[in-house]
C-alpha cells in the first residue's frame, strides 16, 4: 500500500495512529530460514503475514540525551468483523523453482485458526479454503519429502508434504509446538526426523524423534519404534506414513 522501506509515521492524538507495516515486524520469513533441494533446484520457505503498526512520538520536552522522536508507539492493526485487515493465507509454505525463477507451488501453513473460523461462520462463510496459521514453519527437505511443523504459533503437528506438489501427506501429533528446525539422521539403517518442541508456556521442552516401524522379520514380529523415538508413527502402509528408508 506504500513504498518499500516506508518509515514509521508520527502518532498524533485523535489523528494518525502510525504506519501499518507488512508482512510484519520480523519480515515474511525469519530465523526459520528455509530448505534447499540441490537435486531439483527448489527452495522452500515458510513465511507469514502478520502486520503491525509502527509509530513515533516527538520527545517532549526536548532532551539532548535522547532522540528527537521516540519509537515503539502505535496500536493494533484494525480488523474487519473479526477478520484480519489483509487477506490470507496468514502463514504459508512456498516452493520456488530456482531454475525457472518462479513459484512452483504454495500452500497454507496448516488449517484455519479457531478465532478466524468463528469469525467466518458468523459471516455465513463456511466453505472457505484454509487460511493457514500466522506462524513461520521450520522446514527440512529430504530425498522424497518436505517435513515441517507449523511453528510456535501453529498447532503441535509435524507435516510431511510431497516436495513436488505441496500435497499434505501426513500429520503427526507432537507433545508441543515446534520451536526449532527439524533435522534428520540415520541410526542402524533407520531414518529419524528430530524436532525440538514445547517450552515457553507449553509442556517442558523436548526433542522428539520420528521413524517408521522396523519391518517384521519373516515368521516373526518387528521390534516397533526404536527406544526413545516418540510419538509412535502411523502403521506401515498407512497413507499418513512417510516413505521408508533414507529418503
Amino acid at each position: 500500500m506504500g513504498a518499500p522501506f516506508a518509515p514509521p509515521s508520527q502518532v498524533v492524538q485523535s489523528g494518525n495512529k502510525g504506519t501499518i507495516v507488512a508482512p510484519g515486524f520480523g519480515g515474511g520469513a525469519n530465523w526459520q530460514s528455509g530448505a534447499a533441494d540441490p537435486e531439483t533446484g527448489f527452495v522452500y520457505v515458510g513465511s507469514v503475514t502478520r502486520p503491525f503498526v509502527a509509530g513515533v512520538v516527538k520527545t517532549d520536552p526536548p532532551d539532548p540525551n535522547r532522540a528527537a522522536y521516540t519509537a515503539g508507539r502505535g496500536g493494533p492493526v484494525p480488523s474487519v468483523q473479526g477478520l484480519p485487515l489483509l487477506k490470507p493465507p496468514y502463514g504459508r509454505i512456498t516452493a520456488y523453482d530456482m531454475n525457472k525463477g518462479e513459484i512452483a507451488w504454495q500452500v497454507p501453513n496448516g488449517d484455519t485458526p479457531p478465532n478466524i473460523k468463528d469469525a467466518l461462520e458468523k459471516l455465513g462463510l463456511t466453505n472457505v479454503s484454509p487460511t493457514g496459521f500466522p506462524s513461520q514453519a521450520g522446514l527440512l527437505v529430504t530425498k522424497t519429502l518436505l517435513f515441517g511443523g507449523e511453528g510456535s504459533g501453529g498447532r503441535p503437528l509435524l507435516h510431511a508434504y510431497d516436495k513436488k506438489t505441496g500435497e499434505n501427506l501426513a500429520e503427526l501429533p507432537m507433545p508441543g509446538n515446534q520451536t526449532g528446525v527439524p533435522m534428520t539422521y540415520m541410526y542402524q539403517n533407520r531414518q529419524f526426523i528430530l524436532m525440538a518442541v514445547g517450552g515457553q508456556g507449553q509442556p517442558a521442552g523436548q526433542l522428539v524423534a520420528f521413524s517408521l516401524p522396523v519391518p517384521a522379520a519373516p515368521g516373526g514380529r518387528g521390534r516397533g519404534a526404536a527406544r526413545g523415538a516418540a510419538p509412535a508413527p502411523p502403521p506401515a502402509g498407512s497413507p499418513a506414513a512417510p516413505a521408508p528408508g533414507a529418503r
